[in-house]
């Protein structure tokens, strides 16, 4: 299968990495974690787990976690050092190096006290509080597994590691990179390899996907229906805990007010606003979603939507007397364009609205450090976890709230946060959406979404990449392995 893309991974060192292009394309799927996602095309999407390299796991209570290793899970040979089965010595290895030298991505463990063997297959977590997100993190693409004595005298950076996952990684001198799929693999893949063929700019790559000379590839929506037309096929991949959001300042008036806030919401058609700018996307509390259990139906968030009409009453009991500012993100032309529709959409209701564009530095200084606005459209910080959005954007007290919160919310938050049953969370997390709609203080305008076009060879395609992993390249197969 050949695959377009473009970019390259910066380095080899997952738990150093930054770029998710590493996950998706690089070195992230030759490796092995303790728990990888379902590959369910879920609308919206979840971040439903399940075991990659354990066989089992569990809370044995709120503060201790065990996970015990698949007997089949085994290393990738490499030079220097043979294949042998995965061990809960490596886990405490990888998980201590990941927090110990406050690597990248050190802040998923920012719950955990330590870790240690068990046994020699079963490995225990131990913990500061209850982290109910725990099992999601591990299966973040950089919470991988590495073996301690492949490393003697190697540099992870430019050497890169053997890794426990389905594809042995071969970079090339001009930058392509193959995945060849790892016959002592217990699951396996449906093809053979995988050729990322890089190219210099997505238009390229688009050319390269029309040209037959790549199988499948990102394309823009202004793209695509040229390539439906030549007869490609696509699926879009929304992405969870990345977007656009709409949010309102309720520190100081006229949205110190909840009716004022209200109208506002219901001034918005951010449906619409979607179709006119990214043509995909989806609008949403903005909460990542743990399983299919924790969603809320589509009419409740739309039910705060879209009604001017009934925003009249706030606005006219307020008697608002002073325009507000609509502080919107230029992240680029679209970007813009979605927040003036957002602004006229308010207009048309009856605030008396001014637009002001700022740069990327200034729109971040404004509004997420200094917090000095009235209402925004911009991106968000990127949040991949449920107790991330919740208790960083949603509470109170969250480092990245600038919105404001209100006690019953902080309250919820904080009850979730710890809640180790699965149904029980769930049902306080459809209870947190609903207080976060009905308090009206943000919502997610334009969730993040991404077109993939494919030609006919392509089979078995998942629209599925939370936090950036690249699981679905197991999935995907052709229908022709010799052709190409």
């Amino acid at each position: 299968m050949r695959v377009g893309i473009t970019g390259a991974a910066p380095h080899k060192d997952m738990h150093a990495m930054l770029s998710e292009w590493a996950a998706l394309f690089g070195p992230g799927p030759s490796h092995g974690r303790l728990m990888r996602f379902v590959l369910e095309a879920d609308d919206p999407p979840t971040l439903e787990v399940e075991c990659d390299l354990c066989e089992s796991w569990g809370f044995v209570d709120d503060l201790t976690a065990e996970f015990r290793l698949d007997p089949e899970a085994a290393w990738q040979p490499a030079e220097g050092f043979e294949s042998r089965p995965v061990t809960s010595q490596d886990v405490v290895f990888s998980m201590d190096r990941l927090r110990m030298y406050r690597l990248s991505h050190a802040s998923l463990l920012d719950s955990v006290e330590s870790v240690e063997p068990a046994s020699e297959d079963v490995v225990r977590f131990n913990l500061r509080y209850p982290d109910p997100d725990l099992p999601i993190k591990l299966a973040s693409p950089y919470a991988v597994i590495l073996a301690p004595d492949s490393l003697d005298g190697v540099d992870v950076r430019t050497s890169g590691a053997p890794g426990a996952g389905p594809w042995l990684y071969e970079r090339g001198r001009t930058g392509q990179v193959t995945l060849n799929a790892w016959d002592g693999h217990a699951t396996g893949t449906k093809v053979e390899s995988i050729v990322f063929h890089p190219a210099s700019n997505p238009q390229l790559v688009t050319r390269l996907l029309s040209q037959g000379r790549v199988d499948l590839a990102q394309v823009s929506e202004s793209e695509w229906p040229q390539l439906e037309a030549e007869g490609f096929s696509s699926e879009v991949v929304h992405r969870s805990g990345r977007g656009v959001l709409f949010g309102l300042n309720s520190a100081r008036p006229p949205f110190d007010d909840r009716d004022v806030r209200r109208a506002a919401f219901l001034a918005l058609s951010p449906h619409d606003a979607l179709r006119e700018t990214f043509g995909i996307g989806s609008v949403s509390t903005g909460l990542p979603l743990a399983d299919g259990t924790w969603g809320i139906p589509q009419a409740e968030v739309d039910g705060v939507l879209g009604d001017p009409a009934r925003a009249q009453p706030a606005l006219d009991a307020a008697v608002l007397q002073e325009s507000i500012t609509v502080i919107v993100a230029n992240f680029g032309e679209t970007h813009v364009e979605h927040g003036r529709l957002l602004a006229e959409q308010l207009e048309d209701a009856g605030f008396d609205v001014t637009v002001e564009v700022l740069s990327r530095a200034a729109y971040l200084r404004r509004v997420w450090e200094e917090r000095d606005f009235d209402a925004f459209v911009g991106p968000m910080p990127p949040t991949d976890t449920p107790n991330a959005f919740l208790l960083g954007l949603v509470h109170s007290d969250g480092a990245f709230n600038v919105t404001g919160g209100t006690t019953a919310l902080d309250a919820l938050i904080d009850q979730q946060a710890s809640e180790l049953d699965d149904a029980a969370r769930a049902e306080l997390a459809r209870e947190i959406q609903r207080e976060m709609l009905s308090e009206a203080l943000f919502l997610m305008a334009a969730g993040a979404a991404e077109r993939w076009a494919f030609s006919d060879r392509v089979t078995g395609f998942v629209p599925h990449m939370p936090m950036g992993a690249g699981d679905l390249w197991t999935r995907t197969g052709v229908a022709d392995k010799g052709a190409g």
